[in-house]
């Protein structure tokens, strides 16, 4: 897409011819007259050029203005080529040049035929049975599919020539390196690496057809007859080439006979048009992989961001439990300290409120320890150490993973065995010694 003002294009339309004007912004010379009149560019009229290169007097139309400024700017969005991948554009070209060479050395009507008869008999006698089978169907045409037969829809006349065509074809195909491969719904070229699918279609004409007794008894019965002569579908002798591959990407899918050229004489275009669809099969799933790539790419980032921030809500609640049990500390320490200063009968009094506070601080400065710290870590999977960047990510093929409750936990470590066994805080305060052993007598087995 190209952004233009409109004294711009006055000028370069003026300049050179409309031709080279409209190839440089990859449009046909209609697509860019049709844009100067919408933004009312007047254009050279037809002969112009001529008159001017033989010096013949030329009058140059002068830009109107304007009444509506929105005209002002012109955006020319290009053609199909233009926006075609670099890699697509070239390969077409390649194959021309290609081409373009061979056409130099065309081999003799004897070597020719002697190709294609054997192409024919390795690759086409499928579609040949296949199709001399078929029956015509009600305007004429027959239909030939299945596995290794090239899909056709021809009349009974236009089958030989229709396959003198594909044997040209393949053996042009074949000097330029491509190979017809079988597939399951028919017959494909491999071009370059990529299977491009096609078929051969007799192109239908529109020809008077009377009606027949059993079609006049449905118009009368379903009054959808209104003119006993209705256009009819015909064969018409046309045959085309039809790329069945790359549907809405703009190129050039048919190629078929014309009024001034057969097919049969612009194979090296047909091929050309092959190599462009191959390249561009190709580059699709170039692209279509990137995406994959950037989605998983993607899809990493983010499960790592969520592993991230799960690990950081995970130490920052153990870090709240480790803050709560000292907030306790600070609490029982400023009561420990205020019943410490009673004397004589008062502190008689105060003395099982006492040895429950000493027995409270001992039971939280085990709490948060270093060692039980730790321990309670690893039972509740904290790491405070970052994984490693190419480390697999933590229930990243899972639905949902399962994290323990996150608590400050009292442990009995047996140092023999190197175990570390969980502990309620009456379990433990009785293996401490700080309440007698008869308030527990089943010990825990929470591992």
């Amino acid at each position: 897409m190209r952004n233009v003002s409109r004294d711009q294009l006055y000028e370069q339309v003026w300049s050179r011819a409309m031709t080279r004007v409209a190839a440089e912004y990859g449009v046909s010379s209609t697509a860019l007259k049709k844009t100067c009149d919408r933004h009312k560019i007047p254009t050279p009229e037809r002969g112009y050029w001529a008159k001017l290169e033989h010096g013949k007097p030329v009058r140059k139309v002068p830009l109107p203005k304007l009444a509506d400024t929105r005209l002002a700017q012109i955006r020319i969005l290009g053609g199909v080529e233009e926006r075609l991948p670099e890699e697509v554009r070239q390969a077409k070209a390649r194959a021309r040049h290609r081409l373009e060479e061979l056409a130099a050395s065309v081999p003799d009507d004897a070597s020719v035929a002697t190709e294609t008869h054997a192409v024919e008999a390795a690759v086409l006698n499928a579609t040949r049975r296949a199709i001399y089978k078929a029956r015509p169907d009600g305007e004429g045409f027959v239909e030939a599919r299945g596995r290794g037969v090239v899909p056709l829809k021809i009349a009974l006349p236009s089958i030989e020539r229709g396959l003198q065509v594909l044997s040209r074809f393949l053996v042009l195909a074949e000097t330029q390196g491509f190979r017809p491969q079988v597939a399951d719904n028919g017959l494909d070229l491999v071009v370059d690496g990529e299977a491009v699918a096609f078929g051969l279609e007799e192109r239908p004409g529109k020809a008077p057809h009377e009606p027949t007794a059993v079609e006049l008894k449905r118009r009368d019965e379903n009054h959808r007859w209104g003119n006993p002569r209705t256009p009819w579908h015909a064969p018409s002798g046309r045959l085309a080439i039809v790329i069945r591959a790359n549907s809405y990407s703009g190129l050039r899918r048919t190629y078929s006979d014309r009024k001034t050229r057969a097919l049969e004489d612009i194979l090296p275009t047909v091929l050309a048009g092959f190599a462009e669809h191959a390249a561009l099969i190709k580059e699709r799933r170039r692209a279509d992989e990137e995406r994959k790539r950037q989605w998983r790419e993607a899809e990493a980032r983010r499960l790592r961001e969520e592993a991230f921030k799960a690990r950081e809500k995970q130490r920052m609640a153990f870090v709240d439990a480790i803050h709560e049990q000292l907030a306790q500390r600070a609490k029982l320490t400023a009561v420990l300290s205020h019943l410490e200063s009673a004397t004589g009968d008062e502190a008689r009094r105060m003395g099982p409120m006492l040895a429950w506070v000493r027995r409270r601080l001992h039971q939280v400065d085990a709490l948060i320890s270093p060692l039980f710290l730790d321990i309670s870590a690893t039972f509740a999977k904290i790491e405070f150490e970052e994984p490693r960047a190419d480390g697999e990510i933590e229930g990243s093929g899972e639905y949902f993973s399962y994290s323990p409750s996150v608590e400050l936990q009292l442990w009995s470590i047996d140092e023999e065995k190197g175990l570390a066994t969980s502990r309620t805080e009456l379990q433990w305060a009785v293996e401490a010694g700080l309440v007698p052993a008869d308030l527990a007598d089943v010990p825990g087995d929470k591992q």
